[in-house]
């Protein structure tokens, strides 16, 4: 069987690569480009020349982003983050420089002037997060390499985090707003994923922010994401769309073969009418589709587009690398109340990269175990990865939400803990898929995405 693979099929000898080619630091220059836009947008320069937000435009520092009511914008950083600005909203980069052979140099600093923005931490964000800072009016948001959403206004500031945690604090004495980094100290505030429908908020004359538990204040609330965040155009072609689908297969349409009429007994002479040829059986549907967004190398085929990823679906994770998005089928199917799924790995695809360097290579995975307990939700997985001389045991545990999605907890003592974020249902809830990241050895990370069946 055929997986996405692409540059990826052959098994990597060691650790060696020629060199990629390395952008030179920001300086003043784009910090990501647009991929996807809905609706009307403006782009405020820092000079301020303004001019309307498309596709494939270069997000500069120091530009606005200002969004209409009905208008969602989705930017792809440079360092593999994810940038999202949803309706009615300003967001200002005030600051971003990023050099990917020294990641560890980065300097990014947003400011929401109102409304709601999401962020994923990309390359820069989780190399420096000394030097990754997220303002709003009256907040200061620094992150642990995050998933998360803010919403503002001149009255409150409110946090959801989907993954990672972040930290925060008020603007003020010790806090200053052109600063770089968390402002730690008694009044900050953390909040990681692991403490579900938990959000940060910090009201106007408040010093610290409190922990709250109200969904219905949460920024998803307030300005809800697309259909499918991002919703895009159909694709050219049934075969454009090259993303692997839970049995570890590429997702190609083709052509049905019907079966062959009913053969007809000649004998008593009667008329018979033989009933039409009826349709094959088509397979239902899998859980999700996943597909690796950006290059490993110069030249890299095997990249896919991340909006044909999400073409129709819903998003369940992204990270530098790879898109994880799940089929609208998704929503009416219920998972078992009890029992427990023991799932075994049918496809993988993921790269280890030399954070000093930027170099990354082709990872192969073996040892992959997945049980699920639908009866306390909760779920526990593990696996190797390797590239030449270089292996690292990719290992979670968290919990699993109604919708079938499922989160590593924040906090773990498990030896090899990394970030896993998931879906699982289908048939029987048969079908598995996650994304994965974990850094190890002081300068490596392993990256990658894996399908898995009962």
């Amino acid at each position: 069987m055929k997986y996405l693979c692409g540059i990826f099929c052959s098994a990597v000898a060691a650790f060696v690569l020629p060199a990629v080619a390395q952008a030179q630091p920001d300086n003043g220059a784009g910090s990501g480009e647009v991929m996807f836009i809905s609706g009307k947008a403006e782009r405020i320069r820092a000079d301020g020349a303004a001019n309307s937000v498309s596709k494939g435009m270069l997000v500069l520092e120091g530009d606005r982003i200002r969004t209409q009511p009905d208008s969602h914008v989705y930017v792809r950083l440079r360092d593999g983050g994810l940038l999202v600005v949803r309706p009615a909203s300003e967001l200002h980069v005030e600051l971003w420089r990023f050099d990917p052979a020294r990641p560890q140099d980065s300097q990014i600093r947003y400011s929401l002037v109102n409304g709601v923005a999401r962020h994923v931490s990309g390359q820069g964000a989780k190399a420096a997060r000394e030097k990754f800072r997220f303002n709003t009016p009256m907040a200061a948001i620094g992150v642990r390499g995050t998933d998360f959403t803010v919403l503002a206004d001149a009255k409150v500031t409110r946090v959801s985090v989907h993954s990672g945690g972040v930290i925060m604090n008020s603007l003020g004495e010790g806090c200053q707003r052109d600063a770089l980094g968390p402002c730690e100290g008694p009044s900050a505030v953390e909040l990681f994923a692991g403490a579900k429908d938990k959000l940060l908020q910090l009201q106007a004359g408040e010093r610290r922010p409190q922990l709250i538990d109200d969904p219905s204040a949460s920024p998803d609330r307030a300005r809800p994401p697309a259909a499918a965040e991002p919703v895009a155009k159909q694709p050219a072609g049934p075969t454009e769309v090259k993303v692997a689908d839970s049995r570890g297969s590429e997702l190609v349409t083709g052509g049905v073969t019907l079966p062959n009429p009913p053969v007809l007994d000649p004998t008593p002479p009667v008329v018979v009418t033989p009933p039409p040829p009826t349709q094959p059986q088509q397979p239902d549907p899998p859980v999700a589709v996943w597909g690796r967004w950006a290059a490993v190398s110069e030249g890299d085929a095997g990249v896919v587009s991340a909006e044909d990823v999400l073409n129709g679906r819903n998003l369940v994770s992204i990270n530098r690398f790879y898109v994880l998005a799940s089929n609208p089928t998704m929503t009416s199917m219920a998972l078992p109340g009890d029992g427990v799924g023991r799932f075994s790995l049918t496809g993988h695809e993921g790269v280890i990269t030399d954070k000093p360097t930027g170099i990354s290579v082709v990872s192969k995975a073996s040892d992959g175990s997945l049980k699920i307990d639908f009866g306390s939700r909760k779920f526990e997985t593990s696996m190797k990865v390797s590239a030449g001389d270089l292996s690292a045991w990719i290992a979670a545990r968290g919990s699993v939400d109604p919708n079938g999605q499922f989160q590593s907890e924040a906090f773990s003592l498990i030896p090899n803990a990394s970030i896993v974020n998931g879906i699982v249902g289908g048939k029987d809830a048969g079908e598995a898929m996650y994304l994965y990241q974990r850094e190890f050895g002081g300068r490596y990370e392993a990256t990658g995405a894996t399908s898995w069946r009962k």
